[in-house]
């Protein structure tokens, strides 16, 4: 974001040093194009940066419309996408991109950005499981570890016991 912001920044500065003539008044800027994407990654930054009871908030309006339109569908997947982000059910937060990602008709570019999304978050779900994969084992380990430890103390003792016991 704030790469961009230095961008446009940097744009207008040029803009004013080549447009220095004195002849005739200036032309006013071009609008800057904005995509359908842009403006989707926009919507998602601001429901990350909500509170949950806003988030929450934001959510069951969506859920209240009657008859949603496609994009009400979407924000409604996101604002659910997030929450379950923010709970870390990337799982969840995979499915719901998938189904929303079908639901888009045309516009490609929306959909690979979709996609890309998806990606990150499958790459999540990867990497959830691989955490909870390894919780598995230390957990294992740390089993084997007390029973080779508890082990050692029953041998300790029972060392201690045989030289007590010869004269």
């Amino acid at each position: 974001m704030r790469t961009t912001f230095l961008f446009l920044a940097g744009c207008f500065c040029l803009m004013s040093c080549v447009h220095k003539g004195g002849d005739g008044p200036r032309p006013l800027p071009q609008p800057i194009f904005r995509s359908d994407v842009s403006i989707w990654v926009d919507y998602v930054n601001n429901l990350e940066a909500l509170s949950p009871k806003e988030l929450k908030n934001e959510y069951d309006r969506l859920k209240r419309i009657k008859d949603p339109s496609w994009d009400d569908e979407l924000r409604l997947s996101l604002a659910n996408n997030v929450q379950s982000l923010k709970a870390h059910n990337y799982q969840k937060a995979s499915e719901i991109l998938g189904a929303a990602t079908g639901r888009i008709q045309g516009n490609s570019d929306l959909k690979a950005w979709l996609r890309l999304y998806g990606q990150q978050v499958g790459a999540l779900v990867q990497l959830d499981k691989e955490l909870a994969e390894e919780k598995r084992q230390r957990t294992e380990l740390e089993k084997k570890l007390k029973a080779l430890s508890d082990i050692e103390r029953d041998i300790s003792e029972r060392s201690k016991k045989t030289d007590i016991a010869r004269p």
